[in-house]
């Protein structure tokens, strides 16, 4: 008996006791397992460059959020300012040193260790 023929009679008794095995060999199986695998780690359209794209589009959400929120803020802000003279006085003076006639600004700085 040749090699060969011993291979294939043990395959069948193989074959014959486990389903997993026959499940494995079958010709619609390995034939879904090739075009699934080409269908993951294709260059166009790999899994890894989809796991990309959609880490970067949530990043992104993200920052469109903030950015939201920030105008939200900054919208906010303008309406304070544009609405009360008072806040608009005291939004100068801080930020800006701004000083009416005969005062006297003096800036104290913190120290950067």
């Amino acid at each position: 008996m040749s090699i060969f023929t011993k291979a294939k009679e043990r395959f069948t008794e193989l074959k014959s006791k486990s389903a997993l095995v026959r499940i494995v060999t079958n010709k619609y199986f390995i034939a879904t397992l090739v075009f699934v695998l080409l269908i993951l780690f294709n260059s166009r359209t790999s899994l890894t460059q989809m796991l990309r794209s959609m880490s970067t589009i949530r990043s992104q959400r993200k920052q469109e959020m903030y950015y939201r929120e920030a105008i939200k803020a900054t919208d906010e802000r303008i309406k304070q300012l544009t609405s009360n003279k008072d806040t608009l006085e005291m939004f100068a003076r801080e930020n800006y040193y701004f000083q009416e006639d005969g005062e006297d600004v003096y800036i104290v700085e913190k120290e950067n260790k």
